[in-house]
């Protein structure tokens, strides 16, 4: 269908103009029927989804002749769903799209009720570093308004990369689930997989861009090994929906390339499963679960993968009802006639630095960024030859915590040289004791892209479920774990540790402490500062904050050490900070011994103590056999006899599919192959792997793999 001109043939000079317009209908039309000269082609291959929550209705969308149909038919570019009703109706038609510049309008011959207006749908695009998700805006006079932000949009191609996949689903409640804030644009994760030989990358839903690695180009899991780096899988299919707490994203290598002689002939390819965590946790690295033939089972336990309105606010606050967790951030919003927060990025005495000045939810009490609304940062820079620029609003603002870190992010600033606009990211620290009477203040810590990023330590950020986070140590490859000395309160609980007096055995002291928590109030300990994470009990019974945890251990600069600090204990005199420096020494197989008092400052207000413990050694890689694995460093014997089948198997189906499994054991069944340790049954049998007793054990997950099963039927693995 064509677009119409109308024009007033009476009058010559309208007559040019008729023509014009007419032209530019042509153009805009000829445009969209070739994808392929589209700017946002890259779109083309999906179909998008978006949500109006308020009123329930849930949008399909079809950009391109080429993209997959939405519910409406082959025709709709727009279809809405009534989530109540479950009934479709088109809202933009794919053969009446118009373009003008980076907004995409899809009219209709459908009349809006009660008006002469068509029902329409209106996307308009504007530069991200991602593809991005389109967000449903608002609705008014049957006009049906998206925003989308992706690099598509953008001016040049600095934010293309060579893949990307949609990083976005929507549960069965209507809930986002959104990984677009795990992508990197440069750089990579490295996957923990318990091997310091290899270093194994992953990007999520987009390749990699590792300029100092010589990883494949176009890879999204990269192997890098002595003998160099290898393409283990590049995007394959967008984000998957598993259940409601789990996510699945898959890559694959292209058959058309050679494998690496050490896959054995199978094509590369990587799974990485996403968990939303049962409760508010720090976050994990991604970590792999197995590894056969090339390939490779990541498991990423990290809150990104919960739905979004867990995570996210518009406002200032996150409340337990819907956070799990309570934080206001009210109190650091500045008023029209206070000093704004401002922070240098470069010595402030140099004429090339730059001025930012900031608000927290609020418009910035200055007049350097005047003449616009909603800003909560502006650029200055201090040699005064370049316009102050805008660089984030506070009207889309989002505040964020996942993993354990508190994100309050500004869009919609003033526009740079690549179209995107720029963008305030302040990343949160809980410091109780923060100047500026606890409200702190922000520090500049670098801009990448027309992105601005600042770290700010303040009292308003500090979250009691803090104490349950961060216990993890990493230094490279090598990862460390004290959680094992965490102690809970509860009828099972064996209480506090008591640390022992090396300096005096017979102390008018007792000293009582937990690991990465607040000390339980039970025992002698009853009593304790609430906060206190290591108390002191006098000999009349009185109770002292030697420190709390506020910050996560850390690696000992020498050595193989693990340091703990607790700090904001009181001393004697009320105007000193006790602090107490735990010091953790690897004892493979004792997670028994108690901690050691070894030292305390004359002036009573810094404890040193002493721990051998195995809670304090790497973890590492072990293997084991006749169904028993022992990681002998952490004192843990696992023995997987009970769970053999003598004569029978465990059976679960999935699609067409009947699986079969023994532990440690052949599957005991006519349908399936001898030897199978499992098998896959429809109308054939396949054996998955033969049997064996052979277990490794990794940081919590005990591995069983059988191999050598029947030879995979699909020519591409």
């Amino acid at each position: 269908m064509s677009f119409l001109c109308k024009s007033n043939r009476s009058s010559p000079p309208r007559l040019v103009l008729w023509l014009a317009a007419c032209l530019g209908c042509l153009l805009v039309r000829s445009a969209a029927e070739g994808d392929g000269s589209l700017w946002y082609q890259d779109l083309c291959s999906y179909k998008w989804e978006a949500i109006d929550r308020d009123n329930k209705v849930s949008y399909t969308i079809k950009l391109c002749e080429s993209s997959p149909t939405t519910s409406c038919g082959p025709g709709t570019a727009v279809c809405a769903q009534d989530l109540t009703t479950k009934t479709d109706q088109s809202v933009g038609d794919l053969s009446m799209q118009q373009l003008s510049d980076r907004v995409l309008d899809f009219n209709s011959t459908q009349k809006c009720p009660g008006s002469d207006n068509n029902i329409q749908s209106s996307i308009s695009f504007q530069c991200g570093k991602t593809m991005g998700t389109p967000e449903f805006v608002a609705v008014s006079q049957c006009v049906h308004y998206f925003e989308w932000r992706t690099y598509t949009a953008c001016k040049n191609d600095r934010f293309k990369p060579q893949k990307e996949v949609p990083c976005y689903v929507f549960d069965s409640d209507g809930k986002k689930h959104d990984l677009n804030p795990l992508i990197k644009v440069s750089d990579g994760y490295l996957v923990d997989d318990g091997d310091d030989s290899i270093d194994f990358y992953i990007n999520i839903c987009r390749s990699l861009n590792r300029p100092d690695k010589s990883c494949p180009e176009g890879s999204a899991a990269c192997l890098v090994t002595s003998q160099g780096s290898y393409n283990m899988g590049a995007p394959s299919k967008q984000l998957e929906l598993v259940s409601s707490d789990r996510l699945m994203l898959q890559y694959e290598a292209s058959s058309s390339v050679t494998p690496p002689e050490f896959c054995h002939g199978h094509i590369p390819a990587v799974t990485i499963t996403f968990i939303c965590p049962s409760s508010r946790h720090s976050g994990s690295t991604p970590k792999m679960t197995a590894e056969v033939n090339c390939r490779y089972e990541v498991n990423w336990v990290t809150e990104y993968a919960c739905h979004r309105d867990y995570l996210e606010s518009n406002n200032c606050k996150l409340t337990s009802e819907q956070h799990d967790m309570s934080i206001d951030l009210t109190p650091l919003t500045l008023g029209p006639s206070d000093i704004p927060y401002k922070s240098h990025s470069g010595p402030s005495d140099g004429d090339e630095s730059y001025i930012y000045y900031l608000n927290v939810c609020g418009k910035i009490p200055t007049t350097e960024c005047d003449g616009e609304k909603y800003i909560s940062s502006c650029q200055v820079k201090k040699s005064g030859k370049v316009p102050p620029k805008v660089a984030g609003k506070y009207k889309n603002q989002t505040l964020r915590y996942s993993d354990g870190d508190l994100t309050l992010i500004y869009p919609d600033g003033a526009t740079c040289s690549t179209g995107f606009q720029r963008m305030t990211i302040i990343n949160f620290e809980c410091n109780k004791t923060a100047s500026n009477g606890g409200r702190g203040n922000p520090v500049f810590a670098g801009e990448t892209d027309c992105t601005y990023y600042f770290e700010w330590e303040t009292a308003f950020a500090c979250v009691k479920e803090k104490e349950d986070l961060l216990c993890r140590v990493r230094e490279g490859s090598k990862h460390y774990d004290l959680s094992p000395l965490t102690r809970y309160p509860g009828p099972d609980s064996s209480g506090n540790w008591e640390a022992v007096d090396a300096q005096s055995p017979r102390s008018d002291s007792r000293f009582y402490l937990n690991v990465c928590h607040k000390v339980i109030q039970s025992g002698a300990a009853d009593g304790c500062p609430l906060n206190a994470s290591i108390c002191a009990v006098d000999k009349d019974n009185r109770h002292f904050s030697l420190g709390s945890f506020l910050s996560s251990p850390h690696k000992a600069q020498l050595g193989n050490d693990i340091r703990l600090v607790y700090t904001e204990g009181f001393c004697d005199n009320r105007k000193s900070r006790i602090q107490t420096f735990l010091t953790l020494k690897c004892k493979p197989g004792d997670l028994e011994s108690a901690p050691v008092l070894r030292s305390l400052s004359s002036d009573g207000c810094k404890y040193e103590l002493e721990w051998y413990t195995a809670a304090a050694c790497v973890l590492s890689k072990t293997q084991g056999d006749d169904r028993k694995v022992e990681d002998a460093q952490a004192d843990l014997s696992f023995d997987l006899s009970p769970l053999k089948k003598g004569s029978g198997y465990y059976n679960l189906t999935s699609g067409s599919y009947d699986y079969y499994i023994n532990v440690c054991g052949p599957v005991n069944t006519a349908n399936c192959p001898e030897k199978a340790g499992a098998c896959q049954v429809e109308t054939s049998s396949w054996s998955l792997g033969e049997a064996n007793s052979r277990l490794s054990y990794y940081d919590g997950l005990i591995l069983l793999t059988y191999s050598n099963g029947s030879r995979y039927n699909n020519k591409e693995h």
